[in-house]
């Protein structure tokens, strides 16, 4: 788009090594048919500059300094480059098509495309391309072609930056294959008439956005924590305009559940979910978001699916309640959840016998039961459950119930009846006694439960009733007896009927609780010998308290000296022994009986896991009710393992605090007695390193000889990564005297490293004193320095997102824009590097004069035969210089002051009548400060407050430094004002002043012989003259840069100072008219290429009107005047070359 007043294109001509840039001029006026309007909001646009980027391509904003792009290239822009704002009210339509899609997703809302990374003004002519590319007018290989309004063929190519070209491409291919879309209610079109005018415009307008950040998480982290059940990828919202209802965008999360949006700043939205996440509750409710001017966080919080687990406890020979002396209530199930590691919970039956569990994670969990309900045995089998995120309704709960059925715990009795013929002194023969009746009497119920009768060789025994059951309901499979556990034990009786005739009845006994181990065989032996019993060892664990179903535990009996007893055994082989060895039900009954008294138990060898007991006493009691088997339950504690944990730092071996570690099982581990210990992947303990970098995981169980764990690290000390290496430790039994066995683990850990440098733009080359802040994820200062000739290294950070800011750059250096950067999850060292670009302040000025008439009679202009304009035809002196200045710089600067020197003033050949202000682009505060001198010197001593160097409002930290302070002094300006007075403060530089001489009140022999323009801070565009081709022209610094009408040659978006003077009678071929202007701009204080200097001079000069001789009187006539006036000009040159400067 061109915004020239005249011609439209130039080619670009590559000659040789010199690649001349293209000149194009580009439109946007433009006759267009009527269209649907979407609103007639009313929205002012305008050219900003003709120079974006490497190409003299327009740049647009709209009056709320939004982004604006041209639609037709063969038509000139909205102004001239910083004119008056254009109005257009006839309506807009919010696009969603291609050409949506490029101004979207090019600048500003980013500046790299396709792994080109342009600056801002690069970023935007690439845009702008795209956009042409679009159109038709310009082609993807970078050349143009379009016929004018006229019919005029325009053609050429842009090859002064083949990225900017490619990024074009890029854009509009992208666009065209639909790989990036346009952001609802981002894009309008503007095409309608300008407000009072007759043509109308066609501008693509991109609205003021903000990014505005979406972080899903879940509402219970504790069941979702690496559970890849629950899964944030592909969640999608619509967004919604609260005022309007509008949707205006659409999210969807990526696996780490974050989305961005780019929506209008300041504005109260709301979210509405149209897809949940796998394994979360749908949500029917608006989540409300206010915008602020940088955007925003936004945190929606998920309610995570969950299982509502609900465990009936049954009894297996009821398939109901329990039996009578037993009891469902207290039986304890260990939930595991095997998709979130380190989930545990425990559920505990009610009297119902029934549990329940919420909040059970998504996935795969198990359950199994780690404690039996008295009476019972604990199940040896765990049951598995997969409920996966498509099995969640709109309540989002599951619900599963468990129905798991105990055996009881049931023993066998077997009883030996005897008749007995003998007497007090001897006993004689014993003989069987057939057919005599036991009835088993449960003491909780008192009812008789079961009857044994004896066989014709007076024995009877439950075992020989494969179907007998002394309990409620039916035998249930794998039982181990016939009679069920009851807690008051059972009473056993002869029935009286049944006694043998002679005999008297045999006396009852009781079976306690404590004597009701599973599977255990209780012998008595029934007659009327003396008092004596059987003694039968039965081993059990000290945790669980269940019989250890395990052979080769092995006993002594001790008589009440603690010396060992010999029993002889006559089955299978005759064989006299001292040590008694359990069987593989884990008890032992001695051969022989033993009379009433007091007997040790001492236990001589263990079997892995356990532990060898101590000695425990054994009375048997002098009672008639002396039951024929006395139970000994004999208590022996497992062996466990620890797990000792060193913690140190992975690079100088030093003790680490903090760290915290999970014990998981690795595979099931299980008891002896079939019960489990802990399930595969439950979390057995968690342990936390202390000041030592230690810490101990003990009480580890070992199963049944040997366990195997993993030791996972699930948080790292502070400043470190956290290990991911899953540790596999075995705890293996060592003897039956060792109680612990321990295994130690290094685990070493290391920690984030990242190398900040700060470069020229090389990018090789370190650069010194730039100060430099790291921010951290939540915008908090982490650290700050001043860079050096190494780059800087910043240890122990988290992974995530920071920010590098600098603060204060080195003096000849620009401040760099703020760089964000990822630490990774790696110990390697990481790279980050902040490219500072050089400072080099130029600047220009243009000084243009009228040719005046001289007052004097018989005086003619143009004495030096120079003169390149007409003479001004008013008789009485009157005539005007103009001033242009410009900012040539790659960047801003903090002062930039336009100096007229009024030689002629000073001379006398001329005095100064008034001045009209500049109107500047590129002001950043829009105000400026006029100054002027006078001779003689006013010499009144007047502190003038003015200084727009510190007071513009724009902040340097360098102007502050006690460096530049030093050199400049304490106003900090470069330019000296000694001599100078303040005219007028914060004067206007968007629009012109005129300031009149005569307002001055001077006394009648001061004239005015200086005029400065103070401006302070200026941007790198900054102009008074924005036609770009006048900057360049050949006669830039001719003396005689003559003018036929100052304000003719003026701009409409910017214009130069017009300084009016008016000729005196001194003004003679003798004298003649001098004046010189200057500019001086520096940043950070000047010095080497941080201040500019440059100067322009004319003059004119008259001749006497005569009649001269045909010899060539006339340029004879010329050189004298010029030699008149020599003496001036080298006056001039020396006191140019002595303007005074603080350096």
């Amino acid at each position: 788009m061109s915004n020239a007043p005249t011609h439209s294109v130039h080619s670009a001509i590559a000659t040789g090594p010199l690649l001349l840039l293209l000149f194009l001029l580009f439109g946007c006026l433009a006759p267009g048919a009527a269209f649907a309007v979407d609103g007639y909001d009313q929205l002012g646009f305008r050219t900003i500059s003709d120079d974006c980027g490497p190409f003299f391509i327009g740049k647009y904003e709209a009056q709320d300094t939004s982004i604006a792009y041209c639609m037709n290239q063969e038509r000139p822009g909205p102004t001239k480059p910083g004119g008056p704002w254009l109005n257009f009210d006839q309506g807009w339509v919010w696009l969603d098509d291609e050409f949506a899609a490029i101004v979207c997703h090019g600048y500003p809302t980013t500046t790299s495309f396709d792994g080109y990374h342009l600056s801002p003004d690069r970023a935007r002519a690439a845009t702008q391309l795209a956009v042409w590319m679009l159109n038709g007018t310009t082609h993807v290989d970078g050349t143009y072609s379009y016929t004018t309004a006229q019919g005029k063929t325009k053609s050429g190519h842009f090859t002064a930056d083949n990225e900017v070209v490619a990024a074009a491409r890029w854009l509009h291919d992208s666009a065209k294959s639909g790989s990036i879309k346009a952001a609802p209610h981002r894009a309008r079109r503007y095409l309608g008439a300008v407000s009072g005018g007759s043509k109308r415009q066609d501008m693509l307008y991109v609205l003021p956005a903000v990014s505005v950040s979406f972080q899903k998480q879940s509402a219970n982290t504790v069941i979702t924590s690496g559970n890849n059940t629950y899964q944030f990828t592909g969640a999608t919202f619509d967004i919604f305009e609260s005022a309007s209802g509008a949707r205006v965008g659409t999210i969807k999360m990526d696996s780490n559940g974050r989305a961005q949006a780019t929506l209008l700043p300041n504005t109260a939205y709301y979210l509405v979910e149209t897809k949940a996440p796998a394994g979360y509750v749908p949500r029917h409710d608006r989540i409300a978001f206010t915008t602020g001017n940088d955007g925003g966080r936004v945190v929606i919080d998920e309610q995570p699916g969950t299982i509502n687990l609900r465990i009936v406890k049954l009894d297996a020979a009821t398939n109901a309640g329990p039996q009578v002396g037993s009891s469902l209530a207290g039986a304890e199930f260990t939930c595991v959840s095997q998709s979130t590691p380190g989930w545990a919970q425990i559920l505990t039956t009610d009297e119902s016998g029934r549990a329940a569990l919420a909040d059970v994670p998504l996935g795969t969990f198990t359950i199994y039961e780690s404690k039996a309900p008295e009476g019972y045995l604990p199940s040896n089998d765990s049951w598995t459950y997969t409920v996966g995120a498509d099995q969640l309704g709109d309540s989002g709960v599951v619900e599963i119930e468990s129905r798991v059925s105990d055996i009881p715990i049931a023993f066998n009795l077997e009883i030996s009846k005897f008749k007995d013929y003998g007497n007090s002194d001897q006993s004689g023969l014993e003989q069987p006694a057939g057919g005599v009746v036991f009835e088993v009497v449960s003491n909780s119920s008192q009812q008789v439960v079961g009857t044994l009768i004896t066989n014709i060789y007076g024995f009877a025994s439950t075992k020989d009733q494969p179907e007998a059951w002394f309990g409620a309901g039916k035998r249930p499979a794998g039982v181990h007896g016939a009679v069920p556990y009851d807690r008051a034990g059972y009473t056993v009786r002869e029935v009286p009927e049944t006694v043998p005739e002679g005999f008297k009845r045999a006396g009852e006994w009781t079976v306690g609780a404590n004597q009701i181990s599973d599977d255990a065989e209780l012998q008595y032996i029934v007659d009327n010998h003396a008092l004596s019993t059987h003694l039968q060892i039965v081993k059990r664990d000290a945790q669980t308290g269940a019989s250890v179903p395990l052979a080769g535990f092995t006993f002594q009996l001790l008589d009440s000296n603690h010396e060992p007893v010999s029993q002889t055994c006559w089955y299978p082989a005759h064989n006299v022994m001292d040590t008694f060895t359990t069987d593989a039900t884990g008890t032992v009954t001695l051969p022989e009986s033993l009379v009433p008294g007091t007997y040790y138990v001492r236990e001589t060898s263990a079997k892995e896991p356990y532990l060898v007991g101590e000695e425990i006493e054994v009375n048997i009691p002098a009672d008639m009710n002396l039951t024929p088997v006395a139970i000994a339950s004999y208590y022996d504690h497992a062996a466990t393992g620890n797990i000792r944990i060193v913690k140190t730092d992975a690079i100088d071996g030093s003790s680490l605090a903090g760290a915290v570690f999970e014990i998981r099982a690795s595979g099931d581990i299980v008891r002896p007695d079939g019960s489990i210990a802990a399930l595969d992947g439950e979390t057995v303990a968690t342990v936390t390193t202390d000041e030592t970098g230690e810490a101990r995981a003990g009480n580890l169980p070992l199963g049944s000889g040997t366990a195997r764990y993993e030791v996972v690290e699930t948080q790292a000390p502070a400043g470190f990564l956290l290990d991911q290496t899953t540790h596999i430790v075995d705890l293996t039994y060592a003897d039956q005297k060792t109680p612990v066995v321990e295994a130690r683990l290094n685990v070493s850990d290391d920690y984030t490293k990242v190398d900040i440098s700060k470069v020229d733009a090389s990018g090789e080359q370190e650069v010194e004193g730039a100060q430099l802040a790291l921010y951290g994820p939540d915008k908090t200062e982490i650290d700050s320095w001043t860079s050096s000739d190494k780059p800087h290294r910043v240890e122990h950070l988290a992974p995530g997102t920071y920010s590098l800011r600098e603060m204060m750059s080195p003096r000849t250096y620009d401040l760099a824009e703020e760089i964000t950067f990822e630490i990774k999850d790696t110990g390697e060292v990481q790279s980050v590097a902040m490219k500072d670009a050089p400072i080099e302040i130029k600047g220009q000025v243009d000084k243009r004069q009228e040719l005046v008439q001289p007052i004097e009679k018989g005086l003619l202009a143009n004495g030096d035969g120079k003169n390149r304009a007409a003479m001004q035809t008013n008789t009485d002196g009157l005539f005007s210089y103009t001033i242009d200045a410009r900012n040539d710089s790659t960047t801003w600067v903090d002062e930039f002051t336009i100096t007229d020197d009024l030689e002629c003033a000073e001379d006398d050949t001329a005095r100064f009548v008034s001045v009209e202000t500049p109107v500047a682009i590129g002001d950043l505060n829009g105000l400026c400060n006029v100054w002027y001198r006078t001779t003689p010197l006013d010499s009144t001593d007047v502190d003038e407050p003015a200084n727009a160097t510190l007071d513009d409002g724009h902040e340097n930290p360098w102007l502050e430094s006690d460096e530049v302070k030093e050199s400049l002094g304490e106003d900090c300006r470069l330019v000296d004002y000694d001599g100078w007075r303040l005219w007028k403060a914060d004067v206007s530089t968007t629009e012109s002043t005129t300031l009149e001489a005569e307002e001055l009140d001077l006394t009648p022999n001061t004239v005015v012989t200086g005029i400065r323009i103070e401006y302070g801070a200026v941007a790198a565009d900054f102009t008074t003259r924005s036609d770009a081709d006048s900057w360049t022209r050949d006669d830039l610094k001719d003396e005689h840069d003559d003018l036929d009408d100052a304000k003719a040659i003026l701009g409409t978006d910017a214009r130069g100072a017009i300084v009016h003077m008016q000729a005196t009678s001194a003004y003679t071929p003798q004298t003649a008219l001098t004046n010189s202007a200057r500019v001086d701009l520096c940043r950070n204080g000047g010095g080497d290429k941080l201040e500019s200097h440059d100067e322009d001079r004319v003059i004119q000069r008259c001749t006497l009107l005569q009649d001269l001789p045909a010899t060539g009187s006339v340029p004879i006539a010329a050189c004298i005047t010029a030699l008149l006036t020599s003496g001036a000009a080298a006056l001039w040159f020396a006191r140019l070359r002595s303007t005074p400067k603080k350096r």
